[in-house]
């Protein structure tokens, strides 16, 4: 973890919410990104974006779990302080990248999307696509994913876990939330999971 993510871990340690779910996310965002870096063609100052949106996603819980995901977005806002190794367009990006790891897809109808230029609304597209799966890899919120491996193919993306414990809910968390990685990459996700040996 560079700078970048050590400041968004520290904020995730102020708020104190599910800080291991988080970090496991944040763990299997990344590592989605780097699997997948043939789909989305993004770079480093990106795949920091995403670490930084995977670790802080949860933080609206500390407000209320009605639209958490919308309370995540204006906490990262104002924790920008915080988050100084950050431009302030890229809090703004990572706030909206947390904001869509779950319920509602970005879309012009939400002004605070809608108002970002086009290339930084792909990058939101992108990258929330992958945080939504990382979330839904960790749906038991019990870390059980030890590691997994992508495939690519014209149509689809098969990811295939090892885990210690359940692997149905793994695997069914994960493509539950893959509405928007199909709808941005033109793919279909396939997770397969297996107990580790």
């Amino acid at each position: 973890m560079n700078q970048r993510g050590t400041q968004a871990d520290a904020v995730l340690v102020r708020f104190d919410w599910d800080v291991p779910h988080c970090r496991k996310v944040g763990h299997l965002a990344v590592t989605l990104f780097d699997q997948l870096t043939a789909l989305h063609n993004l770079g480093a100052p990106e795949r920091d974006l995403l670490e930084a949106a995977a670790l802080l996603h949860d933080i609206g819980w500390t407000v209320s779990h009605d639209k958490h995901h919308k309370h995540t977005y204006r906490l990262i806002q104002e924790n920008r302080q915080r988050l100084s190794s950050f431009t302030a367009t890229e809090v703004v990006l990572v706030a909206n990248i947390a904001r869509y790891h779950r319920k509602s897809l970005p879309a012009l109808k939400h002004e605070a999307f809608a108002t970002l230029p086009a290339a930084d609304r792909e990058v939101v597209r992108k990258l929330a696509a992958l945080l939504r799966i990382a979330d839904g890899l960790d749906r038991p919120h019990r870390q059980q994913v030890q590691k997994f491996t992508s495939e690519i193919t014209d149509t689809v993306v098969t990811l295939r876990l090892q885990v210690r414990d359940n692997p149905e809910a793994h695997r069914t968390g994960g493509e539950r939330k893959s509405d928007l990685f199909e709808q941005v990459y033109r793919r279909r996700l396939v997770v397969l999971a297996a107990m580790t040996g």
